[in-house]
């Protein structure tokens, strides 16, 4: 599989969002920085990606979004309280449906 420029591995950061979209982000954001500082990793998270987009609006289309950046990367991990994020939850079975790699972290890193 194609790696990125630097050989840094792709990894999509599934991480809920809707319930406490400000402390969802800060904590999204903690995660990207961590990965992205060890230089191995080029996370793609689509909390910051598609930031523009309504998170009370259209979901279908948000989702639509998220799945083809999943395409983009080699590996999806999956953050925090996923469970309780129907988001979450289709990204997870996405990722399984196209044959990557799915990793639970049981806590932020």
């Amino acid at each position: 599989m194609y790696r990125s420029a630097g050989g840094r591995k792709r990894v999509y950061v599934a991480h809920p969002l809707r319930g406490d979209v400000e402390g969802n982000i800060k904590k999204a954001t903690a995660v990207c920085k961590h990965l992205a500082k060890k230089g191995n990793i080029l996370p793609l998270s689509p909390l910051h990606t598609f930031g523009y987009l309504d998170p009370a609006g259209d979901q279908w289309n948000a989702m639509q979004l998220c799945f083809s950046l999943i395409d983009c990367a080699e590996e999806v991990w999956v953050f925090d309280k996923y469970w309780t994020s129907e988001g979450c939850m289709a990204e997870i079975a996405y990722a399984g449906c196209r044959g990557k790699r799915v990793v639970i972290w049981p806590k932020l890193i």
